[in-house]
């Protein structure tokens, strides 16, 4: 996760990382580049790629996330989970990060990863506060 980051990465660290797992306005904090549409999230994603970074999850809100990995290699998109009332979104990146990586250990494609963390984060986003907020591995199972 890249939160509370308000600088580039220093350039040795970038092949260290496995995922780098930043929303749209960390992604601009740490590459100075745009990121407010789909086409300049995958450039900055893409640039991080191209310094070192193995694969960059970027998470986009109501515009859902993109997984970017090397080059030749086709972003996987996943769309957001509409839900009828957002409550709170304080909870929901990382709800996201940390069933998308839930879901890989678990064996699952990276796009099968991509939709259990999006469901969670759906639950999540419909309830008020960040622990209260965090869907059970049963109650997320339950929406796929």
């Amino acid at each position: 996760d890249a939160g509370g980051v308000d600088m580039e990465l220093p350039l040795d660290l970038l092949p260290l990382i496995n995922i780098l797992s930043p929303n749209e306005t960390e992604l601009g904090r740490l590459t100075g580049m745009a990121t407010d549409t789909e086409e300049e999230a995958l450039a900055a994603a893409q640039s991080l790629i191209a310094k070192g970074a193995r694969q960059v999850l970027v998470k986009r809100g109501s515009s859902g996330s993109m997984l970017v990995s090397g080059a030749g290699i086709e972003p996987l998109i996943q769309p957001a989970i509409p839900v009828d009332q957002v409550v709170d979104t304080t909870a929901a990146g990382d709800t996201f990060t940390s069933a998308y990586v839930v879901g890989l250990l678990q064996g699952r494609s990276e796009q099968e990863a991509l939709h259990f963390a999006a469901v969670a984060a759906s639950l999540c986003i419909q309830r008020r506060g960040a622990i209260p907020s965090l869907p059970s591995y049963a109650e997320t199972m339950q929406y796929l």
